[in-house]
């Protein structure tokens, strides 16, 4: 009786322990979640930011419709640059 008695604390203690790591597991999952949510939303405010003074730049040297074309590229190229980012590396096979 003694026996069974040391294993099921044994076991509460174990599933105690394992509760508080799932807990320390689960805020570090929220806080890094968190921090890449606020660091994605910076970073395409800051793009929005550089895209507007290079607009407003151009607008002095050439015609708003020139200057909206190569806007449209220069997007377009930011797009394009983070879709092919986005892609899964292939493995190399040796």
């Amino acid at each position: 009786m003694n026996g069974l008695t040391e294993i099921v604390i044994r076991f509460f203690d174990l599933l105690e322990a394992e509760g508080r790591q799932l807990q320390r597991s689960a805020l570090l999952t929220v806080r890094m979640a968190a921090l890449l949510v606020l660091g994605l939303i910076f970073g395409a405010v800051a793009v929005f930011f550089l895209v507007a003074a290079l607009y407003q730049a151009l607008v002095v040297i050439l015609h708003p419709v020139w200057v909206l074309c190569i806007m449209g590229l220069v997007c377009a190229g930011i797009a394009g640059g983070l879709l092919w980012l986005s892609l899964p590396r292939k493995k190399q096979v040796q």
